[in-house]
């Protein structure tokens, strides 16, 4: 290592004093040969880079508390406590986030009041099904096969009721078993002209008769009025019952939207006043023709799209004259909410879920098509008036017992004490609910029951679904959180992205870009 001896001196000539610098020594490092200089490391280029945007993009932010962690001006101290309070405004924010969107998903409709009512020719008139209590003809013509297990000379209905009256064995006939039972229940039903007198519809000022056809339910064959007819309410699979009355078609009539106000000829049929009303006048003495002498009817009320079931009938009887009010129950929903899945909004439009015998969803027509297919695995047969197809074997009355077992269980499934894994019959999102009160009084003329039917009020208070949480609110909601917590803004995403997605992408292409014009 060599030291120099360097000595300078100065000389100024403006004030004529000279200034003699101390000597210096410099150690003189000798330069290596041939080595190069290791270029920047890119990573470590790009990570310096971003560093910087992140920190410009803090300091300019928006967002509340990210402008107080960046910058020398603030002591660690600071930037801890800032960093503490941003993540307890997150964790807030995040909490009351997660609490909307479950109530989003969970509850995204709601019922309330409507606040417009609905006028009575706006809904279809109740189906009117009339059932005799015991509705054997025992002059039928019917002939039975030979039943050993009777051990009686029995070829007729007649001799058969006397059977049952003598014996009291209605519940041992395996014979009733399958075909033969349909047949039996067609051949010896008592037709609506052998019990109705009359009946009329008052429309306005017209009085117009109106029929009543053959149908099948738990009661043996009845007669409705304003049912749909078996084209429109069954499907092509379904065995119908081959007395199963003809009705008229709909016309600019829909389960969803009811009417289009505009037609006056519709079906099903409707009143359109208060004063309209369904009259009939029933024989109040059918011991000379049915198997047995009680004279009471069975009437249900439901809807047109909708099979008539055990359950709301009134009881009429001889000696008295009813008059039953129509009081509706009226459920509408918002078009919105076939958006949802049915399982959020705990419902099902009438063509949103397939039933295997029905056109129309309805959540009596489920369960009646529910409790059928579980009594088919249970019993291994149903009841023929239960829906079905052809192949299905038809349970006797000696199957009483199983059916019951099964009805019992299902009734179990939907009080919900028992878990149901099958049905899934959430309620219809449209539905109408006809409820009444009954009025009676002595009958003035012998061997008839007259039954008025007609609305009790012009309108009626609905119910209407809607959207208690739509998106819309859901994303309102979570815009409110994040602007209390955090300050967040449609504005500060497109911050967030300006800075750490275009500015990124910029800086990059214009490394590129320079490498390539170096190149070329």
């Amino acid at each position: 290592m060599e030291k120099l001896l360097i000595c300078t001196q100065v000389t100024s000539k403006m004030s004529g004093q000279s200034i003699t610098a101390a000597p210096e020594t410099v150690d003189e490092k000798p330069k290596p040969k041939n080595v190069e200089r290791k270029p920047k490391s890119k990573f470590r280029h790009w990570r310096g880079y971003m560093s910087d945007q992140v920190s410009e993009f803090m300091s300019n932010s928006s967002i509340h508390g990210f402008k107080y962690l960046v910058g020398n001006e603030r002591t660690l101290f600071e930037k801890i406590m800032w960093f503490g309070v941003l993540l307890g405004s997150i964790y807030m924010c995040s909490l009351w986030i997660i609490s909307a969107y479950q109530a989003w998903e969970e509850n995204p409709a709601f019922i309330g009041v409507g606040q417009a009512p609905v006028r009575a020719w706006e809904i279809p008139f109740p189906a009117i099904t009339i059932c005799p209590q015991y509705t054997y003809n025992k002059y039928s013509a019917y002939r039975f096969p030979n039943i050993e297990e009777l051990r009686q000379n029995i070829t007729t209905l007649l001799d058969l009721c006397i059977y049952f009256q003598e014996n009291n064995k209605y519940d041992n006939i395996d014979f009733f078993e399958g075909e033969p039972w349909e047949k039996f229940l067609t051949e010896t039903a008592l037709s609506p002209n052998q019990f109705i007198l009359k009946s009329f519809l008052t429309d306005g000022t017209d009085t117009m008769d109106v029929g009543f056809s053959t149908i099948l339910n738990k009661w043996g064959v009845c007669h409705s009025f304003n049912m749909l007819d078996k084209a429109d309410l069954f499907r092509n699979a379904t065995h119908i019952f081959q007395s199963f009355g003809k009705q008229n078609q709909v016309s600019y009539w829909s389960f969803d939207q009811n009417y289009y106000k505009k037609k006056e000829s519709v079906y099903p049929r409707r009143l359109k006043t208060l004063i309209d009303n369904l009259v009939v006048d029933l024989e109040s003495e059918l011991d000379y023709i049915a198997c047995s002498s009680s004279n009471k009817y069975y009437i249900n009320l439901h809807h047109p799209g909708e099979s008539p079931t055990p359950g709301g009938i009134i009881a009429v009887q001889s000696g008295k004259d009813y008059t039953i009010w129509i009081k509706p129950e009226i459920t509408m929903a918002s078009e919105r909410l076939r958006s949802y899945s049915p399982s959020r909004k705990k419902c099902f439009f009438s063509d949103e879920r397939y039933l295997q015998f029905y056109k129309i969803y309805t959540e009596e027509n489920c369960k009646l098509e529910c409790l059928a297919n579980y009594t088919l695995t249970v019993c291994g047969c149903v009841p023929a008036h239960f829906p079905h197809n052809k192949t299905t074997k038809l349970c006797g009355r000696n199957r009483t017992g199983c059916r019951q077992k099964s009805e019992r269980t299902m009734a179990r499934f939907e009080s919900g004490l028992n878990e149901d894994p099958v049905c899934n019959c959430l309620p219809s999102c449209n539905s109408i609910v006809y409820t009444w009160e009954v009025e009676t009084r002595k009958s003035d003329i012998v061997h008839r029951i007259s039954v008025k039917v007609q609305y009790k009020n012009a309108k009626f208070n609905v119910l209407e679904r809607n959207e208690l949480f739509g998106d819309v609110n859901f994303w309102a909601s979570c815009g409110g959180i994040l602007g209390l917590f955090t300050g967040f803004s449609v504005l500060c995403l497109v911050e967030t992205i300006y800075y750490l997605f275009f500015r990124l992408m910029y800086k990059l292409f214009k490394m590129l870009w320079k490498k390539l014009h170096l190149k070329g």
